[in-house]
């Protein structure tokens, strides 16, 4: 499982996930959590529903996908409201002031240079925000043919990989190699570069690993294959919906994070029910009609056992110090944090204990994801099947939540902004000097926008 995500209201812009990996983390410091949400709000990435505490488990995905919207929606009508109440009240006041002025000034001398000063700030934050505006926009315009193509890639990579899917389904294991050659580095790189690496040590990453092993150096192997199949359409496949992977064909870095939890279920339902003849290229599937209950769970326990020693020994002792600073985060420092239903869980265990308990979480969360595996969709191409396409289908819901409540929120807050202090400057500039016209302070403002404007061509 992996990293990090972006939330879908204003309230959890930063937070809205959709991370990389498997595994669960959060921030131990104010600091690197801040720093963090800003890289993400630069890039765009999820890694954030991604690194939201509240999206660690499947019911409360559920929850924040049906309700959270509808939340926000109050909310952020509450806050308009408060803020428009607060507005008024404020020029009210000075309009008290004002009448209660015998010459239909505000008070003392000292107070009119008070107010003017106030109004001058307003309306520089007004400039400030245009200037803010503007710099955006021409921001989406440069990268914008990087959008593009984004998008078109992914799209299309949707569409061939369903084509090849339906009439040549013996290509999809050749197809998921080609794209993890591509984006299993892809995701080094990025994840390094923002000092996310230690995501890259979650169990999502090692299974994929595992895949390619077994796909392309022990086809024969009956224990592989096994253990494989299990964590594909175990831990794999439901991080879709603990950590709210989106697809967003645009955003390159959710497109791999989907990728990753995605498309192992897919090779391996693929080789399993829809290969004609697959035992001729994975004889591991000679006489395995059906998986063993109790044996892939022996199986799938010793593999995650040795991945679980090895991560304590190199990341939860070795590297111990620079989590606990909040140099570098992984799995347990993001979702200790936080009131999410993993935070509240790991809070009722004492705190040298905290972390113990979040691995035998860890673990009983990967037991109970396993157990279909073997006994339903083994068996069940239609189950199978099923199961994907609901997955594939809670990923396109994540991205639109995504694109219309993070990216689409983000512009819409900034223009309400803008347009409540352009307000607030008219009716002050209004009551400090009853004979302007609007007309005429809208001329005034246009003119101080433009000469600052030449002022940086200049």
């Amino acid at each position: 499982m992996s990293a990090p995500p972006l939330s879908r209201s204003n309230s959890t812009i930063s937070d809205y996930s959709d991370s990389g990996g498997g595994g669960y983390a959060s921030s131990a410091s104010h600091s690197t959590r801040s720093s963090r949400r800003s890289s993400l709000e630069l890039d765009g990435v999820d890694i954030t529903a991604a690194m939201t505490p509240s999206a660690a488990m499947p019911l409360g995905d559920l929850f924040e996908t049906y309700f959270a919207p509808r939340l926000d929606l109050a909310n952020r009508k509450l806050r308009k409201v408060g803020a428009d109440l607060r507005r008024k009240a404020r020029v009210e006041e000075l309009r008290r002031r004002v009448r209660a002025s015998s010459d239909g000034r505000v008070g003392s001398d000292e107070e009119m240079h008070g107010l003017q000063e106030e109004l001058r700030r307003v309306r520089g934050r007004v400039v400030q925000r245009v200037d803010k505006l503007r710099t955006r926009w021409a921001d989406a315009k440069t990268v914008r043919l990087r959008d593009k193509i984004c998008f078109v890639v992914g799209v299309m990579n949707l569409v061939i990989t369903s084509l090849i899917f339906a009439l040549r389904p013996h290509w999809i294991p050749l197809l998921y190699s080609v794209q993890t050659l591509y984006f299993l580095p892809l995701r080094v790189w990025t994840y390094t570069r923002r000092k996310w690496h230690y995501f890259l040590f979650d169990f999502c990453y090692y299974a994929n690993v595992l895949n390619l092993l077994y796909l392309w150096v022990f086809p024969s192997s009956k224990f592989l294959f096994t253990v494989c199949y299990c964590a594909a359409h175990g831990p794999l496949a439901f991080s879709i919906a603990t950590w709210r992977n989106s697809l967003v064909p645009m955003d390159i870095e959710k497109m791999a994070s989907l990728f990753i939890h995605i498309f192992p279920p897919l090779v391996f339902m693929t080789i399993r029910h829809y290969i004609p003849n697959a035992e001729q290229t994975y004889p591991a599937l000679k006489g395995l009609d059906r998986l063993d209950g109790y044996t892939s769970f022996w199986m799938n326990l010793g593999v995650y056992i040795v991945w679980q020693g090895l991560y304590y020994e190199f990341i939860v002792l070795r590297k111990a110090a620079k989590v606990k600073s909040g140099e570098r985060i992984n799995s347990y420092s993001t979702l200790s944090s936080g009131k999410g239903a993993v935070a509240n869980l790991l809070s009722k265990a004492s705190e040298p204990r905290r972390e113990w308990a979040f691995m035998l979480l860890q673990f009983v969360y990967t037991i109970v994801c396993t157990l279909p595996a073997p006994l339903l969709f083994y068996q069940s191409a239609t189950a199978s099947a099923t199961f994907l396409l609901g997955l594939l289908t809670l990923s396109i819901w994540n991205g639109a939540s995504y694109l219309v409540e993070v990216t689409f929120r983000r512009f819409e807050r900034d223009l309400i902004k803008l347009q409540r202090e352009v307000q607030t400057a008219q009716e002050m500039a209004q009551l400090l000097d009853p004979d302007a016209t609007p007309d005429a302070e809208d001329a005034a403002q246009e003119a101080q926008l433009e000469k600052d404007e030449e002022k940086k061509d200049i």
